[in-house]
């Protein structure tokens, strides 16, 4: 059965609800930025579900990891470890079915968007569930794969409650 935003948002409300984790309704704060977002919940440090205005079948959920400014010195293309790291992140998100986008500040890498989408008729708790799981699952491996290329790279930006907690406890 086709659901409208409104009962979508409403589900993902409660799915959000289930795992205990912090949230917060964006979606005032975000439509006075741009009408391209429906509604948004943030939820725990890092993880934005939304419903994008020009996409009636599905909802979309990412993990930014933001880095600091120390980790992001290393993040040139000049640097060989940082080659090696971009193909083993695009190895490992098309092995898993997510997307993953480098976040810019101005030329500067900033972060990493890890991301994926439920579809409007699949979506139900165990499909958002199982698709939140598998986006932190692989913004998980993407920290260890930055860690063994970069020594000292600390990540600390990346850490949150909901990419180290399963959505099932």
């Amino acid at each position: 059965m086709v659901k409208t935003s409104v009962q979508m948002k409403e589900m993902i409300e409660e799915f959000i609800k289930i795992t205990k984790i912090n949230y917060e309704d964006q979606t005032e704060k975000i439509r006075e930025k741009s009408q391209a977002i429906e509604w948004q919940f943030r939820v725990g440090a890092n993880v934005i579900v939304s419903k994008n205005s020009n996409r009636d079948d599905r909802v979309h959920l990412n993990v930014n990891m933001r880095f600091p400014p120390n980790d992001a010195k290393l993040l040139v293309m000049k640097n060989p470890s940082f080659s090696k790291a971009i193909m083993e992140i695009s190895e490992i998100c098309a092995i898993c079915n997510v997307g993953h986008q480098w976040i810019k500040d101005k030329e500067n890498i900033a972060g990493l968007a890890i991301f994926s989408h439920v579809d409007e008729l699949n979506l139900d708790r165990i499909s958002f569930h199982n698709t939140w799981d598998n986006v932190a699952r692989v913004s998980g491996h993407v920290q260890k794969i930055l860690r063994s290329n970069f020594s000292g790279f600390s990540s600390q930006g990346n850490q949150g409650e909901t990419t180290e907690k399963s959505m099932y406890g």
